[in-house]
């Protein structure tokens, strides 16, 4: 298996999968969807591994991941990255076995 071409088919169909927080919350997706590398228990070598799809407002504006901060995030949506990787596992028609990677 190349890896950086699973990866990039990974990604591709996440963004086609739209904002999971979007979904999560009911709400309508405004901006396009980018890629969220998670964080939690990554280490510093974050690139590549476990990622999510959201939407531009929820990953780096004042309202997303990056603008509030992991806190902030978890305590603004009640809910952390490993949930949201779970929700979009739960709906996505891929089976990504992460320890790949």
């Amino acid at each position: 298996m190349n890896k950086k071409k699973e990866m990039q088919r990974i990604y591709e169909s996440q963004k086609e999968d739209g904002c999971i927080l979007c979904k999560t919350l009911g709400q309508k997706q405004t901006t396009h969807t980018e890629i969220h590398h998670l964080r939690s228990g990554q280490g510093i070598a974050q690139r590549g591994i476990r990622c999510v799809p959201l939407c531009v407002k929820h990953h780096r504006t004042h309202e997303g991941f990056h603008g509030l901060g992991r806190k902030g995030f978890e305590r603004t949506y009640n809910l952390s990255e490993k949930e949201l990787l779970e929700k979009w596992e739960s709906q996505s028609e891929l089976n990504v076995d992460w320890d790949l990677f």
